[in-house]
């Protein structure tokens, strides 16, 4: 599906001029989005976010509820605490609007840094779900930007900071783990977990140097109680649960599936792919990993939201540039902007409330796409020319 209806009236003839376009883009919606987070008095979670700067120097705990100063409590690791100072320095509004705008640039950079032609399409087919995601003030398009950074990185044999990033990510959500899928893909591993692992000690230790060891050690004691209540209480309130795990376990009107099952059948299709040997130096099978990767932490998550669905959608994007059928891209690209755009909760909210699988049915194109890229990759013959490269001449770097 060509995406230059998008640009219709305007007559942008070189890439650059498109990529400032959708930049441009990118931040007025990022602007609206915090002005009209701002007036309707809609930012709790950022203030959930600068409430963690307050509690670390304070040495109190992330994890407790502060009605003072926020509903809802915390969920992110200590060290997303250190990282968020830089924003909490600022009165609230501005700091608010700079973190919004961060998580707009890093995630509009990390998908300039894929190797392949048609950014224009990645940079508009994402476009609902950043806005939902800018308007929950949550790390999910910088969290998105860390997973394709830390392949981006690693295919420039920048493998060092390919794991910090993996084990920032991991540190602060939990989601960056998922950057070790591209493990496989490295050819010095000793010292990629070497990396790993100084990265991993100096994130764990960062906090102490704000507060204390015991304060910093018990606080990942809390994180990691209050990730297993917020586990039990998505998948009991089917509401706040948007992953094909919960559409499922809506579907059959039981919370009684654990979470195991789903993991080890998604655990399984996930790893179809790196059967296929052959292709592992391949650019189309390295960027169908990445997008499986993209969708596999929402997909099978109890924490899925409907922002959460940024980091899925650039895997959606990056399907549709090698998928060969233009009318399953066209289908596929309607029902991904119908979902993304929350249209059921927009149009119908009682009975989006009063019947949840319309709002966990969002997960079902995504899963479906997930599909398609794990048979597409496990079935790839390494003969097939990369597409990108007849396109573009792009070469892929020999990674680590």
């Amino acid at each position: 599906m060509n995406t230059n209806f998008l640009l219709t009236g305007f007559s942008f003839k070189t890439e650059k001029q498109k990529k400032n376009l959708a930049l441009a883009i990118w931040l007025l919606a990022t602007v609206f989005c915090v002005v009209q987070s701002l007036i309707t008095h809609r930012y709790n979670n950022y203030l959930i976010f600068e409430n963690t700067v307050r509690n670390l120097f304070a040495q109190q705990s992330f994890y407790a509820d502060y009605p003072q100063y926020h509903f809802d409590s915390n969920h992110y690791g200590p060290v997303f605490s250190v990282f968020f100072m830089p924003f909490a320095a600022f009165p609230t509004a501005v700091g608010f609007l700079l973190w919004n705008v961060f998580n707009c640039l890093v995630l509009f950079w990390a998908l300039s840094t894929i190797p392949v032609k048609k950014h224009n399409l990645l940079y508009f087919i994402v476009i609902p779900c950043f806005v939902s995601a800018s308007l929950s003030q949550q790390f999910n398009p910088a969290a998105g930007a860390f997973i394709i950074l830390s392949y981006t990185l690693l295919n420039k044999n920048k493998g060092f900071w390919s794991a910090m990033l993996i084990m920032l990510g991991a540190f602060i959500k939990l989601y960056g783990i998922v950057g070790l899928a591209f493990f496989f893909f490295v050819k010095d591993k000793k010292r990629f977990v070497l990396y790993l692992l100084l990265w991993g000690i100096f994130f764990f230790v960062l906090p102490m140097l704000f507060s204390s060891p015991a304060f910093v050690v018990n606080s990942y004691r809390d994180w990691a109680i209050s990730l297993v209540h917020k586990n039990a209480n998505n998948i009991a309130e089917a509401s706040t649960d948007i992953s094909i795990m919960g559409f499922i376990r809506t579907v059959f009107t039981t919370h009684a599936i654990p979470n195991s099952v789903f993991l080890l059948i998604g655990i399984g299709l996930f790893g179809l792919p790196y059967l296929n040997f052959k292709a592992y130096q391949k650019q189309r099978f390295q960027l169908y990993v990445l997008a499986s990767v993209l969708l596999f932490p929402v997909l099978f998550s109890t924490g899925s939201e409907d922002c959460t669905y940024i980091i899925a959608a650039t895997g959606i994007g990056l399907w549709h540039i090698y998928a060969q059928s233009d009318k399953l891209k066209r289908v596929v690209f309607i029902v991904i902007y119908i979902f993304s755009c929350d249209f059921p909760l927009l149009l119908f909210p009682k009975l989006a409330s009063t019947y949840p699988i319309l709002l966990s049915m969002m997960s079902v194109p995504f899963f479906m796409v997930w599909l398609l890229i794990i048979y597409e990759a496990a079935t790839l013959k390494k003969e097939e020319p990369n597409y990108d490269d007849q396109l573009s001449g792009l070469q892929m770097s020999a990674p680590l």
